[in-house]
């Protein structure tokens, strides 16, 4: 929406000039915009002499405005002592040490399963020693008694199984002869 030229009577200007809400878009717009879109504004300060050097007053007013509070913000700025940060140290003693304690607690998290693992190897070593050892025990007494049982039958005379029949007068014989004679008594009696 575009205002309109506004014909007010105005005390050093006469009538028909720019009010001031007029001046004010015309000063908040851009100076390149200002050819972009002709308004009635426009048109008048083309043809009125005394709006154009007002326009061109409030301007030249504006940039003095601008220009002095940028000095003294500037004059300002530089009389400020700069701020500084307090200084810090950027690992304090504490957190030192919680990260020595949060390391040793994972490593011994880590070394804990190794050393399940290697008690755990050295007792399997130890009862497979134990265990070889007593087979070996073992097989070396059945072998020391089947030596000994195949020295024995081939150093005799005759066989275990004739041993019987090879010396009569042995105790066991003549006990199971005397046995037999005393059951034919019986038998007669």
């Amino acid at each position: 929406m575009t205002p309109e030229l506004v014909h007010q009577p105005q005390a050093d200007h006469g009538e028909g000039h720019l009010t001031g809400e007029q001046f004010g878009e015309l000063l908040s717009r851009p100076a390149e915009a200002v050819g972009a879109e002709t308004t009635p504004a426009e048109v008048h300060l083309q043809t009125c002499e005394a709006c154009a050097t007002e326009l061109a007053s409030l301007r030249g007013v504006i940039t003095l405005f601008r220009d002095a509070s940028k000095a003294y913000a500037e004059e300002e700025l530089r009389g400020i002592r700069p701020f500084e940060l307090p200084r810090r140290r950027v690992f304090q003693h504490a957190f030192v040490q919680a990260t020595w304690l949060v390391a040793a607690a994972m490593f011994l998290v880590a070394l804990l399963p190794l050393q399940v693992l290697r008690r755990h190897a050295a007792r399997t070593q130890a009862a497979l020693a134990s265990a070889a050892a007593s087979v070996t025990t073992n097989t070396a007494q059945s072998d020391e008694a089947l030596l000994d049982d195949v020295n024995r039958e081939v150093s005799s005379s005759v066989p275990d199984s004739m041993q019987a029949l090879d010396d009569p007068s042995d105790d066991a014989t003549v006990a199971d002869s005397e046995s037999s004679n005393a059951t034919s008594n019986q038998g007669k009696d």
